[in-house]
C-alpha cells in the first residue's frame, strides 16, 4: 500500500486568501512556529467577527474530556451566533472522539469555524491523515533567513520604523532568528530603546540582546545540503550542545541522505510525496537542489557512516559533539 501523500498550503498564500472573505469551516495549522499560528488566528478572528463581540474558545485535550470537546463543537444557540474554536494538539484526542471529529466536519456545523493547531510537521497516523484530507494543512514552520528578513521589516514597520537595512535585520536574525516570536520580541525591544529611529547601527542591535540564539534543525540541514562545511559544523555542534542529541539527529540525517539517494537514482526528481517526515517542509522542498551537490558515492558513504554511528551508540559511549563533527567533516570535506 502506498504511503499517504501529504498536500500542504504555504502560510503566505493561505493568509492572503483570508482577505477574500470566503472563510472555510476548518483550518489546519501545522508547524512549530507558534507566532504564525497566532498571527493567522488573529486575522481570522478579526474577519469572522468584524465589529461583533468575539466568541472564541480554546479546546485543549489535556485539560478537557472528549465529551466536553464534542459538546462545544456541536453546540448552537438560539441566535445562531458565529463561533471560533481552536483545537490545540488535535493528536491528543483519543478513542471514538477522533471518529466523531472526522464525521462532524465532513458536514460541519453552520456558523462555526474550527482551527486545528498542531505544533509539528507531518502526519503520524490515520487520524492525522483524515484531518489533512478534510483541510489541507497550512505550513507554520519557522522561515529561512531570507523570509525572516521580510518579517523583520514588517516588525520594524509596526514600530513606526521603515528604513532599516537588510544587513542590520540579518544581524538580528542571526541573534534571535530561531523563531518569529523571538525575532519580534528582539525588534520590539530595539525599537523602544532607540533615541533616533532613523539611525540604527550594530551597537543598537547587540547591546539589548538578552539570549543566546537556539538553532533549528532545518537550518543545519540547509547548510548540509548546500555542502557549506563551516556553517554545517557550527550549527551541528550548536544543536548537540543545546537540547538535541546525536541519537535525535541520527534518524533525520538518515532520512535526508536516503531521500537524496532516491532522487539521484531517479534522475534528479523527487516526485514521490511523503507522509510523516522528520525533515521540515522547507528542507523537503529543497531536496532536489541538495541532491545536485552530492555524488552517489558520497551519499552512500554518508549512509554507511550513519550506520556505524548507530552501532556505536548502541554498543558503547560516544560523545555527541565529536560524533557530529567527524560525520560532517568526513561527509562534506572528503566525500
Amino acid at each position: 500500500m502506498p504511503r499517504f501523500q501529504l498536500q500542504t498550503k504555504s502560510f503566505e498564500l493561505a493568509y492572503k486568501a483570508l482577505d477574500s472573505g470566503n472563510l472555510h469551516p476548518i483550518y489546519f495549522l501545522m508547524g512549530e512556529d507558534q507566532f504564525l499560528h497566532s498571527y493567522f488566528i488573529d486575522k481570522l478572528t478579526k474577519l469572522l467577527f468584524n465589529n461583533d463581540s468575539i466568541n472564541k474558545t480554546f479546546l485543549i485535550p489535556d485539560d478537557m474530556s472528549s465529551k466536553e470537546i464534542i459538546d462545544q463543537l456541536v453546540s448552537q444557540d438560539l441566535f445562531n451566533s458565529k463561533k471560533l474554536f481552536i483545537l490545540m494538539n488535535p493528536n491528543g484526542l483519543r478513542g471514538k472522539t477522533r471518529d466523531e471529529i472526522i464525521k462532524l466536519y465532513k458536514n460541519p456545523p453552520p456558523n462555526n469555524i474550527l482551527v486545528l493547531s498542531h505544533n509539528e510537521y507531518g502526519v503520524k497516523n490515520k487520524f492525522m491523515e483524515s484531518l489533512a484530507i478534510l483541510s489541507k494543512p497550512i505550513i507554520c514552520s519557522t522561515p529561512f533567513e531570507n523570509e525572516m528578513i521580510k518579517w523583520g521589516k514588517l516588525f520594524f514597520s509596526k514600530n513606526g520604523i521603515s528604513d532599516v537595512s537588510n544587513n542590520n535585520i540579518s544581524a538580528i536574525v542571526r541573534m534571535a532568528g530561531d523563531s518569529l516570536g523571538h525575532l519580534k520580541n528582539e525588534i520590539d525591544k530595539i525599537s523602544i530603546s532607540l533615541d533616533n529611529p532613523n539611525e540604527i547601527n550594530q551597537i543598537d542591535i547587540t547591546q539589548f540582546s538578552g539570549w543566546k540564539r537556539n538553532f533549528r534543525q532545518y537550518e543545519f540541514f540547509d547548510f548540509l545540503g548546500k555542502k557549506e562545511l563551516n556553517k554545517s559544523l557550527e550549527l551541528g555542534r550548536a544543536l548537540v550542545l543545546q537540547d538535541t542529541t546525536m541519537i535525535n539527529l541520527l534518524y533525520p540525517l538518515t532520512e535526508f541522505f536516503q531521500e537524496l539517494l532516491f532522487i539521484k537514482i531517479f534522475n534528479g526528481t523527487n516526485s514521490f510525496k511523503k507522509g510523516y517526515s522528520r525533515l521540515s517542509p522547507s528542507v523537503n522542498k529543497k531536496l532536489p537542489n541538495y541532491a545536485k551537490n552530492f555524488k552517489n558515492k558520497e551519499i552512500v558513504f554518508a549512509l554507511k557512516r550513519l550506520g556505524q554511528i548507530d552501532e556505536k551508540l548502541k554498543t558503547s559511549r560516544i560523545k555527541d559533539e565529536p560524533a557530529i563533527t567527524e560525520f560532517i567533516y568526513a561527509t562534506l570535506s572528503n566525500g
